[in-house]
């Protein structure tokens, strides 16, 4: 992860265990992408590992996107413009 943005030069480094939060973000995208798989599957008919199987190869695929995308959001839900500085 970068230290500082590019563009404004905000400061991505809080104080420690900051971004312990990002995990239940994360782990809301995670389950959001079971529930996906799960529905796409019933929808296509297919079996029970068929869908597991499934839901193991997208949540690999998904993780560093899941990693990524948890700890931006839960950066911009406390984002001040005060802190820039």
């Amino acid at each position: 992860m970068n230290n500082r943005c590019s563009k404004c030069n905000y400061s991505f480094h809080r104080e420690t265990g900051f971004y312990f939060g990002a995990m239940y973000v994360s782990y809301a995208w995670t389950v959001a992408e079971m529930v996906a798989v799960i529905v796409l599957g019933l929808i296509f008919n297919r079996s029970f590992m068929e869908m597991f199987i499934g839901i193991v190869i997208v949540l690999f695929l998904l993780s560093t996107f899941n990693y990524k995308i948890s700890r931006i959001m839960w950066l911009n839900m406390f984002f001040n413009e005060e802190d820039e500085e």
